[in-house]
């Protein structure tokens, strides 16, 4: 679906002709690859874990027994990151009801708004979350050298990453889309 020239987002291909804004595109980029490759590697650990307690349960009788626990930590960091990236990437669920009904204008004011208060559960998240991370710093998970803060770690970087992808994808609709720093929007995604 082609966008007019005039609404709150422009595509990236018009945002990276004009120069002045193609050095935010890099950084931005490499920020989304590098949160795509640690939900990645996330995924691997508990892959590995996982069929490793079974293969160390069945045949390696190993006396290692951590394996759960490292396999869910793996499954904590897979989720905040992933819904980071899944925001970043317009490829969270969505529930639109009303939005059909709408005209295009309105949609792309309801994502704008809905935009707006996501990030402010997110910020009122990330300020609750350092308490969560000072009192995890304290428990041990057991069977394992690790404390608690590893997992509310998870929690405050997905949040921290995910404002950050909020606050590039409302300023690029506050710009019209000239930074160029948002996820192309989907012919599929009818919210823009």
């Amino acid at each position: 679906m082609t966008e007019p020239a005039d609404s709150l987002n422009t595509t990236p291909a018009v945002a990276a002709q004009q120069p002045e804004f193609r050095l935010l595109t890099l950084p931005v980029r490499l920020l989304a690859a590098t949160v795509r490759a640690a939900v990645i590697i996330a995924l691997a650990v508990v892959l590995v874990f996982t069929v490793g307690q079974v293969a160390d349960r069945y045949f390696l009788k190993s006396q290692f027994d951590a394996h759960d626990q490292i396999a869910r930590i793996g499954m904590v960091w897979l989720v905040f990151l992933g819904f980071a990236i899944g925001v970043r990437e317009r490829a969270n669920i969505r529930i639109e009801v009303v939005q059909h009904f709408l005209p295009a204008g309105a949609r792309q004011i309801a994502a704008f708004l809905l935009d707006i208060l996501m990030l402010a559960v997110t910020v009122l998240i990330i300020t609750v979350g350092w308490q969560l991370l000072e009192i995890g710093s304290f428990q041990a998970i057991m069977g394992t050298s690790l404390y608690y803060d590893v997992m509310y770690g998870a929690l405050l970087t997905g949040m921290i990453l995910l404002a950050v992808f909020l606050i590039l994808r409302i300023a690029n609709t506050l710009s019209g889309g000239r930074l160029g720093v948002d996820a192309p929007v989907s012919e599929h995604d009818d919210h823009h």
